[in-house]
């Protein structure tokens, strides 16, 4: 039951984009690139500005 717990927890943190800062932090030590690590407050007003820079209508 607690293993069914935890796989739910994490399916609905993928699903929501809970996670995104620690694919990120994953991610950047597994880079061959050391760039500068970003803070979870960078992160996510870098993935803001990515989201909604541009136009974004259907026309």
């Amino acid at each position: 039951m607690l293993n069914y717990i935890k796989s739910l927890y994490k399916f609905i943190r993928r699903l929501s984009g809970d996670d995104l800062y620690d694919l990120y932090l994953m991610s950047h030590k597994q880079c061959s690139k050391k760039h500068k690590l970003m803070t979870k407050k960078e992160f996510y007003q870098a993935t803001l500005d990515k989201k909604w820079s541009g136009i974004k209508r259907c026309c």
